[in-house]
């Protein structure tokens, strides 16, 4: 099993795309526990697209979180992204054809979130930080353990 755990300087300072990052990072880890305990070829399969469709979800989310504050390095995150997404589906279909192992396809995703999440996303955070606007959609209030109630302007 590889070692898969969250450190804090995976944090970009800003609390959704860490609580995203946490998600991202736990699917890693799933996948590590999964080769130690050996599950079954089509089990693995299925746990590798749920990675797959959660990365597009956080990178469509983290893009419109750019998009929302004129993130400059918008364009460059867009790509990264692009290229991870290939990177993944072609590691999946080589999994799938029973060419490439699940360890080199963890040990990927690993370094990738890794070195992405320690460099350009924060970087973003940065910019988050440094700048005056803010994203139309902020970390939803009922995650944060407030009552939806008061969240919402009525007058």
């Amino acid at each position: 099993m590889i070692k898969v755990e969250w450190r804090q300087e995976f944090e970009v300072g800003y609390e959704r795309i860490d609580f995203e990052h946490r998600i991202f990072l736990g699917l890693i880890c799933d996948a590590s526990v999964a080769l130690e305990l050996g599950l079954d070829h089509q089990r693995i399969l299925r746990h590798l697209e749920e990675i797959k469709h959660y990365a597009l979800f956080h990178f469509i989310s983290e893009e419109n979180i750019m998009l929302d504050i004129d993130y400059p390095g918008l364009e460059s995150q867009k790509n990264e992204h692009q290229i991870l997404l290939a990177q993944l589906d072609d590691k999946i279909h080589q999994y799938r054809n029973e060419v490439m192992d699940l360890a080199t396809i963890v040990e990927f995703l690993f370094e990738w979130f890794a070195l992405h999440t320690t460099q350009a996303d924060t970087r973003l955070g940065r910019y988050i930080r440094s700048s005056q606007s803010r994203a139309a959609f902020p970390f939803p209030p009922e995650t944060l353990g407030l009552p939806l109630n008061e969240s919402v302007n009525t007058g």
